[in-house]
């Protein structure tokens, strides 16, 4: 992104301006002699009905062309009045325009600030390493908390009673009026929206036909005030009810660091440690009385042996000599002269006679 508009006064119109800067060949805040770019008229056949269809098409712009085109959507009757903002990301996008501006005889209004973004300048100047604050159009804050202030004295000060114009000098009941308060911190004035818009428009210059002010000093204090900072602060505690309600809600408290919730396991560890353990000395003792009876077991499984008919009954070996069956001898004795002797083949019988 190379360049952002801020400071609409409404959704609405912020997309009147966008489309308008998209579309300057057929928006009609730019007079037909006044626009850069013309609309390229396209033609299209219908075979069906036969008929040719003429439709305007959008031309191509290059870089100088739309910021041409921005400039005279600032110096328009439409906009010209509107507390807008430019921002520029680019430093070549942001010379290109003020080369065009000194060239141009027509100047924008005082009140539209057009500047270059600092943050972009220092990074060029710091690694990728030391930069990390946000930088560009992540630097924007797209809430109120800049308003916060502003909504706390405004708040102290309507709640007190038999509060009075300083214009004027009649009472001004906040609940059923609409009522402005000077946001400058040593002045506590207050006054009618009707009353502090003709005071702004009779000092402010080129503003005879003018319905909304753009800026003002205050009669009381003579500071500079923009009529947009006056008016969000009303809109904010008129219309603004979930969003103040998100500006002044308390945080939520914050877990304990993990560095005291370890110490805090290790004073539970220690003082565990001190108890003493008694299914530990159950255990050990558990432990030893199966240990005895491994033992016996174990001078008693020496003298075992398997029953020859592979049966679950187990013998001692002393015991199965005494009591051997002579089936069981017998049919030792004939598997014994079963076997036949066998020998192996030698490499021998393989070998060829010669004669």
């Amino acid at each position: 992104m190379t360049c952002l508009v801020t400071g609409f006064p409404s959704k609405i119109a912020a997309l009147q301006f966008e489309w308008a800067w998209q579309n300057t060949h057929q928006t009609r805040h730019i007079a037909p002699d006044e626009r850069i770019t013309q609309a390229n008229t396209k033609q299209k056949y219908s075979p069906r009905s036969g008929k040719v269809r003429k439709r305007a098409g959008r031309p191509r712009m290059s870089m100088h062309d739309k910021l041409a085109n921005l400039h005279i959507l600032l110096r328009a009757k439409s906009f010209e009045r509107w507390p807008l903002h430019v921002k520029f990301f680019a430093e070549d996008v942001y010379k290109m325009w003020h080369r065009w501006t000194v060239n141009m005889p027509e100047v924008i209004r005082q009140g539209i600030e057009v500047e270059m973004d600092e943050s972009m300048l220092q990074q060029k100047t710091t690694s990728e390493e030391d930069t990390l604050e946000p930088v560009g159009i992540h630097r924007i804050d797209p809430t109120y908390q800049h308003m916060k202030t502003t909504l706390e004295k405004s708040q102290k000060l309507l709640v007190a009673p038999n509060n009075s114009c300083a214009i004027c000098r009649s009472t001004l009941d906040s609940a059923k009026e609409m009522a402005l308060v000077c946001f400058n911190k040593g002045c506590n004035t207050i006054f009618h929206v009707g009353c502090l818009s003709s005071h702004f428009l009779k000092g402010e210059y080129g503003a005879q036909d003018a319905v909304v002010p753009t800026h003002g000093n205050c009669p009381s204090c003579k500071s500079d005030l923009n009529w947009t900072d006056l008016v969000k602060d009303l809109s904010l505690r008129i219309r603004g009810e979930k969003e103040v309600a998100a500006l002044f809600k308390e945080p939520k408290r914050r877990k304990k660091n993990a560095k005291e919730e370890a110490k805090s396991v290790a004073v539970v560890d220690d003082e565990d440690m001190d108890e003493p353990d008694v299914l530990a000395e159950e255990s050990d003792a558990e432990i030893d009385l199966d240990d005895v009876l491994l033992q016996s077991d174990y001078e008693d499984i020496e003298n075992i042996q398997a029953t020859p008919s592979g049966g679950d009954e187990w013998k001692l070996v002393d015991e199965l000599d005494e009591q051997a069956t002579p089936g069981a001898v017998a049919s030792a004795s004939s598997s014994a002269k079963k076997r036949k002797e066998v020998i192996e083949d030698s490499d021998w019988d393989e070998a060829e006679v010669i004669e």
